[in-house]
């Protein structure tokens, strides 16, 4: 019976979304007699899971596992306008609420206390997504603030786009555009475009000591596990995943003008009908690496209250720790990316994103897992590419007739990752999609897209697959009456067991989404 419900409850929201539910609207303010340029949105996004394991019901009292406003305003302020000399100043500024965990006082309850008001509500720092000065003088340009930037362009993974850590909390790509979980960082950018052959031009990037750490989903939340998997008494405290993911946070450095810094450079040209650029990056991991000598002892102390809370039924609580149990260690990346256009084959667009990272830093653990006895920590040297073909093709009597000549947008990606000297210990990351034993990664994503009844509808697919087991499916529909309004209904998907996808195996869920731009 309950799942004739949840299958009538599916067809009734997709119903609703054919009816009401896009492709991009753009529509800008001028104000100031043209001085300063407003965008914006309003966006409401819900998830409805389709199911609930039976051990994580004590955790819902509906199927609504997410429900987060956002509001987003970004200006541009023309400073200063010369000959050859301008000056502008960038903003962008969101809040958000996350209403689920408030309208549910029991998916309240399986979510840790002190992560909870940073779940719901942005931090003061976070406010603020950009805020740069612009200054262009010349073949010169200077961007000083707080920025995001964007080295690479392939979907789901990043192979190129390396310089922002991500958020992942309340979103991840396939569902989100990279820009809203990507991190700000304050840094100084300079930009010369030479008059050399190839269009050369020259990218450099100094991060003074602004480190933050990659945002990882909390436990009991949409995007991560729950304790009913991970607590020894779910009813009496939270999950070592939290007790771990928790230190990792607070071990994470941050302003540090002398240890912190970060420097990018990148050259960009166009040859022989290429857009290419080759770059460097010396970073510090936004992961972690434990302290093998620590994290054994880190989590027994999590294991002992656990045992003490299912014999006496006392609450979970381990005694906290003064010495640091993880790591972020620097590396460096350098790598390549090129794109370009061959008419006559059948996927005209062409991009290869390539990077090799130098001294990456791992864990060796007892059985290649993260879930094993911790060993040593090591470097080692990774290879890995993606490679996206796309084009835009024609359906016969549909395109013309039903699509107004909109032809449908179809793009393919091959990423692939290699470790070398590598060895069976050596725990690699599960979110790029290695099994313990292998040294390499395969994954395949696809994006399928097409306007239709004059540009107001929207049809998009994305998913990827990777050869052991894991995949993720997401058929969205969208339509857009007008320039601000923009309603979307779909039905992520997810395939793989828990250990291989982490907190997302079990979350197929309708994604509703409502959105006015300004």
């Amino acid at each position: 019976m309950k799942v004739c419900i949840r299958f009538l409850a599916v067809i009734a929201v997709l119903s609703t979304c054919i009816l009401f539910g896009g492709s991009r609207t753009e529509a800008y303010l001028w104000l100031m007699d043209g001085k300063l340029e407003v965008n914006g949105m309003y966006k409401e996004q819900l998830y409805i899971r389709t199911h609930i394991p039976r051990n994580e019901t004590k955790f819902h009292k509906s199927n609504l596992d997410y429900w987060r406003s956002v509001f987003l305003i970004e200006g541009l302020y023309h400073v200063y306008e010369g000959d050859d000399f301008y000056v502008n100043l960038f903003g962008g500024f969101r809040y958000f609420y996350e209403k689920a965990p408030a309208l549910d006082s029991e998916l309240k309850r399986g979510i840790p206390h002190r992560p909870y008001s940073e779940y719901t509500h942005p931090r003061d720092d976070d406010l603020i997504t950009e805020l740069y000065l612009d200054i262009q003088k010349g073949p010169w340009q200077f961007k000083i603030g707080k920025q995001i930037v964007v080295w690479g362009e392939t979907n789901l993974q990043q192979t190129a786009d390396i310089i922002n850590p991500l958020d992942i909390r309340h979103g991840s790509p396939g569902t989100e555009n990279w820009e809203e979980i990507k991190i700000g960082l304050w840094m100084i950018r300079g930009f010369y475009q030479s008059d050399l052959p190839g269009q050369l031009s020259f990218e450099f990037i100094f991060n003074p000591g602004d480190y933050e750490p990659a945002r990882i989903p909390i436990e009991g939340t949409h995007y991560s596990v729950s304790r009913a998997s991970t607590s020894f008494n779910p009813d009496r405290g939270y999950g070592i995943t939290h007790w771990l993911w928790e230190k990792a946070r607070r071990d994470a450095p941050g302003w540090n003008l002398r240890k912190n810094w970060e420097v990018g450079l990148k050259v960009r040209g166009y040859t022989w009908n290429v857009d290419w650029s080759f770059f460097y990056f010396n970073t510090i991991s936004d992961e972690p690496v434990a302290n093998p000598n620590r994290i054994n002892q880190y989590s027994l102390e999590y294991v002992q209250s656990g045992l003490r809370s299912m014999i006496t039924g006392s609450h979970i609580r381990p005694r906290d720790v003064g010495y640091k149990v993880f790591k972020y260690k620097r590396f460096q990346v350098v790598g390549a990316t090129f794109q370009t256009r061959f008419e006559k084959t059948l996927f005209s667009e062409w991009r290869l994103e390539m990077f090799y990272e130098i001294g990456a830093p791992f864990n060796k653990t007892s059985d290649g897992t993260s879930g094993g006895d911790y060993i040593s920590e090591v470097r080692r040297d990774t290879f890995g590419f993606g490679l996206e073909a796309r084009d835009y093709f024609t359906i016969p009597y549909f395109t013309h007739n039903w699509f107004q000549d909109k032809k449908m947008s179809i793009s393919i990606t091959l990423f692939y990752e290699k470790m070398f000297n590598h060895d069976r210990g050596v725990s690699i990351r599960t979110g790029r999609g290695h099994r313990p034993s292998d040294s390499h990664a395969t994954t395949i994503a696809f994006s399928i897209s097409q306007y239709w009844f004059h540009s107001k509808w929207f049809t998009m697919i994305t998913g990827s697959w990777n050869p052991i087991g894991k995949y993720f499916f997401a058929p969205i529909l969208g339509y857009a009456p007008g320039k601000h309004w923009r309603f979307e209904g779909g039905v992520p998907i997810y395939g793989s067991s828990a250990g291989k996808n982490m907190g997302l195996h079990d979350k197929d869920s309708i994604l509703i989404r409502v959105r006015y731009e300004f």
